[in-house]
């Protein structure tokens, strides 16, 4: 099975996309984080892939945002934003980036069935996340990108997932 193919960690990878960043330290925030899945496709066909992740991000006090990450499914990626700007064209819809309070931050990826959510809050060196996905009105099925289209897919299922500041 082509692994690329499923790239189903991109929904993950975009959604933090300019990712939230955390622990103070020269005008910069820094953040690790981590996570792990499973994806369940009708298109193409794989039940209970596994996939997982692994980066940083880093938030400057010029508001502009970074994110490095390495999957078990794309390799490397690295993002970078400008926050509270418009959304940024991602592949086959769009992300953006919100100061959602004092500590969190909150990064959106659109799709064209549905949107992936990663709230991280940051309280010194805590660190929390939370990632949701949700499907738009009147679609049935997840679509991601995977690298030369859509997958169609089930609602992910993150069975794990882990944010700390350094």
């Amino acid at each position: 099975m082509n692994r690329r193919a499923i790239y189903f960690s991109a929904t993950i990878a975009a959604a933090i996309l300019s990712m939230p960043v955390s622990s103070e330290a020269a005008g910069q925030l820094r953040v690790k984080f981590s996570f792990d899945g499973l994806a369940t496709c009708d298109q193409p066909a794989v039940t209970n892939f596994p996939i997982h992740g692994e980066g940083t991000g880093v938030l400057s006090t010029d508001r502009t945002a970074e994110l490095d990450m390495n999957s078990s499914i794309e390799g490397r990626v690295q993002y970078r934003a400008k926050l509270g700007g418009a959304p940024t064209e991602a592949p086959l819809g769009s992300a953006s980036l919100r100061v959602a309070g004092r500590n969190t931050l909150h990064a959106v990826r659109d799709y064209p069935n549905n949107t992936v959510s990663i709230t991280m809050t940051v309280h010194g060196n805590a660190c929390a996340i939370k990632i949701e996905s949700r499907l738009k009105p009147g679609k049935r099925q997840y679509t991601f990108y995977n690298g030369s289209g859509l997958s169609y897919c089930t609602k992910p299922t993150i069975t794990r997932s882990s944010c700390e500041s350094y």
